[in-house]
Order: structure tokens, then sequence, then C-alpha cells
């Protein structure tokens, strides 16, 4: 979700933020009512991290492959044609064992 960086939205979003943290030190809760806050505070907080973690890994992880097909852009191009066909004819075979392994594990 992407905020509008006006100040006056920000200040109501940080106000709707803050709105629970204000009950519970000005009102009078029982405690388990404060226990319940506390837990929804740290499950929502663990679960925001969480997704952030994920963007974060997802975003290394596309920055990885790109970094590696842009290697496999320049060997290919600094390659004589017969190298690239051998070159390309390894991946393939590879590529091929890889996906026998998977249907012998799977069966």
């Amino acid at each position: 979700m992407r905020l509008n960086p006006n100040p006056s939205s920000t200040a109501l979003f940080n106000t709707f933020l803050r709105l629970p943290d204000t009950l519970v030190s000005t009102a009078h809760f029982r405690p388990e009512a404060m226990r319940k806050v506390r837990a929804t505070r740290e499950e929502e907080t663990r679960r925001l991290k969480k997704i952030d973690d994920d963007e974060k890994a997802e975003e290394r992880k596309y920055v990885g492959d790109r970094m590696k097909k842009e290697e496999r852009e320049r060997k290919l191009a600094a390659m004589k044609p017969e190298e690239q066909k051998k070159f390309l004819e390894k991946e393939r075979a590879k590529e091929q064992s890889k996906g026998m392994k998977k249907k012998t594990m799977r069966s």
C-alpha cells in the first residue's frame, strides 16, 4: 500500500496508528485486554517483517538471476560459433539431466 506524501494524510495515518497506544496508556483496561493488544501488535509486526523479508529475498533472487543471465550472454558473445553450439548443447544436456532427476525423485 502506498501512502500519499501529502503531510495532512500522513499525519492522519500516524494518528490512526497511534490510537491503540493512546487508548492503552490512558484508558484502564483489564490485563487480558492489554495482553491481547500487545500480542496482536507483535503478530502484525512479525507478519509485516516477514512480508518485507520475502520481498527483499525476491529482489535479491531477481538481481542474481539477471547477473547470471548477463554473464552467460557475455560468454556466448565472446565465443566462436562452434564453441557457442557446443556450449548450448552442454546446457541443454544439463537441463535434461536435471529434469530426469526431478522425474525419478517424484516417482
